[in-house]
């Protein structure tokens, strides 16, 4: 059975470089910035919010 969505809610990434991350995002995909937490499955890493 095929189903139909409307569209993506997110997408998640593990990466090695926080600044890699932010520059790849802003710069290719043209996404902004919102806002950074602690990763709560993994309190070491950090956790971008973009849009």
């Amino acid at each position: 059975m095929r189903m139909k969505t409307k569209g993506i809610h997110h997408i998640t990434a593990m990466v090695g470089n926080p600044q890699e991350n932010l520059d790849f995002y802003g710069t290719v995909l043209g996404l902004r910035f919102v806002k950074k937490t602690v990763n709560f499955d993994d309190p070491g890493t950090y956790h971008f919010y973009q849009n």
